[in-house]
């Protein structure tokens, strides 16, 4: 208790340090804060009949402020507020999901999910990631506690904040639906039958259509009684059907640059990126040795044969579904923009080079969640991160946050000596990374009055 405490209080002085300082180098609203900041002052001041066309977001972000509260520190503070909140839920998870971890380690283990660099980025700008990650990250809490209404009421609050949570919430749903018909216990009192998951880090193809059949086989049985334990989060579905049905699409406002496309090489990207900041917790010796031992194997033809399907596959994803939005191309604030002009765009041909760097990268993700996750849960966390991520045009890390944390929440966690080289890592990006934005400004020709800064 003691640890987690210290490093409670070590999150709030340090959070609230750096804010300080966000606030005093960039005291104007910067990049979407032009839009976000003007439109919850209005709401301060009681003027809720007007809306700023650019933002493409509900308004529950900007509705969580009174009218003596609205300067632009006091602003950002909000998300200063959700991050502390996401500490708590961070550790709370942990406890539920590794209740074998060490109390010491576990608090550590929250501490460090803090720090991840591009969440952490934007707790000190005025955006909505923070407050739609702790929305969602606590709804899936909830549901682990089996506290089905108040964890929908909470996702409800989650779409309020981004609308493609929608698609968390299915997985809330998915995952909360495995859970109660695979506990025995449970099941006898309310189902027919019980759903016995497979777990395997080697799952063949037969197991997999049988898994997939099996369970949705066992929720036509039990549809009506599912229906009934999950109706909350069906009025949230229902109310976001009826905001698509009355906006005319998912997105409010600026619709013309976020028009809903086939992307799914987004889900190439995403693997990368995980890998990235995932790789003190996942990378082992065993995973080096057996590349290793495969690429100098005399089987190394037959091992490229039986994935040249899915190198084919991929390829053929990535030709015709590769989407570059002119933001990508043009806002050379971002770090996406440098990633893409000098990696994807150095030749045509890079894109299918990394190829293989996707499917061993893939590799090395499935093997410690599959170790520790039924493989349905594994397909139902796929299907959600498609969902929220494949139907956006534009490649921009913030729309990894969630579905990075759910995959790190969930595989088996690391020894306090990864934790420490995971916490050196984060440490070190954004030491690097707030440099750049508070420091490294530069001016556009055409905006010569107002410094641009780097960020995520």
């Amino acid at each position: 208790m003691a640890t987690k405490l210290i490093l409670f209080l070590i999150h709030v002085a340090l959070i609230n340090f750096i804010a300080k300082l966000v606030n005093t180098v960039v005291p104007d609203p910067y990049m979407d804060e032009i839009f976000h900041i003007p439109q919850a002052q209005k709401y301060c001041e009681g003027n809720y009949h007007e809306w700023d066309p650019k933002l493409t977001t509900p308004p529950g972000f900007h509705l969580v402020h009174s009218v003596n509260f609205c300067s632009i520190e006091f602003l950002r503070a909000t998300n200063i507020l959700f991050s502390i909140g996401l500490y708590i839920v961070f550790w709370k998870i942990l406890a539920y999901l590794h209740p074998y971890q060490n109390p010491k380690t576990r608090a550590f283990n929250a501490f460090v999910l803090t720090l991840f660099p591009v969440n952490w980025f934007y707790n000190f700008l005025y955006y909505t990631d923070s407050g739609s990650t702790f929305f969602i990250l606590w709804s899936y809490l909830l549901a682990l506690k089996r506290k089905f209404w108040m964890s929908a009421m909470v996702s409800g609050v989650g779409v309020f904040f981004r609308q493609t949570n929608i698609g968390w919430v299915c997985f809330i749903i998915g995952v909360s639906i495995i859970d109660v018909l695979s506990d025995k216990n449970f099941s006898s009192k309310h189902f027919i039958g019980i759903l016995k998951p497979a777990k395997n880090e080697n799952i063949r193809f037969g197991i997999v259509i049988q898994e997939i059949f099996n369970f949705i086989l066992i929720i036509i049985r039990n549809l009506v009684e599912l229906m009934i334990i999950f109706f909350p989060y069906i009025l949230v579905i229902l109310s976001f059907i009826s905001f698509i049905i009355w906006n005319g699409g998912i997105v409010l406002g600026d619709k013309a640059n976020h028009i809903a496309v086939l992307h799914f090489p987004q889900i190439f990207y995403f693997i990368s990126f995980v890998f990235f900041f995932a790789i003190s917790v996942v990378l082992k010796f065993k995973h080096i040795k057996r590349i290793t031992c495969s690429i100098m194997s005399r089987h190394i033809t037959k091992t490229i044969m039986l994935l040249l399907p899915l190198m084919i596959l991929m390829a053929f994803l990535i030709y015709n579904y590769t989407h570059e939005h002119p933001f990508l191309l043009s806002d050379n604030r971002h770090y996406t923009f440098y990633i893409w002009k000098n990696i994807y765009r150095r030749h045509d041909a890079i894109k299918y080079i990394l190829i293989p760097c996707y499917i061993v990268a893939g590799w090395i993700l499935w093997n410690p969640l599959a170790s520790k996750q039924p493989f349905i849960w594994i397909m139902v966390y796929i299907a959600a991160t498609c969902i929220t991520l494949v139907p956006s045009p534009l490649l921009e890390f913030r729309y990894f946050i969630i579905p990075y944390y759910i995959y790190r929440l969930n595989v088996k966690q690391p020894s306090m000596e990864r934790l420490i080289v995971e916490l050196l890592i984060y440490a070190c990006i954004n030491y690097k990374t707030l440099s750049l934005f508070l420091w490294n400004g530069f001016i556009w020709e055409n905006e010569s009055d107002r410094i641009q800064r780097f960020m995520w």
